[in-house]
């Protein structure tokens, strides 16, 4: 298993409360989370900011996660979202250096039906 696919792991274990303790150790302390469209509170977001948004969604939001590309140096997916009432889709790109992630950057939009 790539870091890519360990960090996608353990993002969505840690979205969903199964796993909270490999996602921190997974993310640099100066990490970015750059969104290119409006959704998420700030453009930009740090670890701190991205762990405790993450915890909130938890389960409420239902996710289906698509790996395009991964290795230990970067992570490309999409994740469908879906939640009462719609759903959503967002593109992610992650970077990684030194076994950490570094810069996280997504945009959202609505899927294909």
């Amino acid at each position: 298993m790539n870091l890519g696919e360990k960090y996608k792991q353990a993002w969505f274990d840690y979205k969903d409360n199964v796993e909270r303790e490999t996602l921190p150790s997974l993310i640099d302390d100066n990490f970015e989370f750059r969104s290119l469209t409006k959704g998420p509170p700030k453009a930009v977001e740090s670890k701190a900011d991205i762990l405790e948004r993450l915890s909130q969604i938890g389960a409420t939001v239902k996710t289906t996660p698509e790996v395009h590309y991964s290795s230990d140096d970067i992570l490309v997916m999409s994740v469908l979202q879906e939640w009462d009432g719609g759903k959503g889709i967002v593109m992610v790109s992650v970077i990684f250096k030194n076994n950490k992630a570094v810069q996280m950057i997504a945009t959202k939009g609505d899927p294909w039906e």
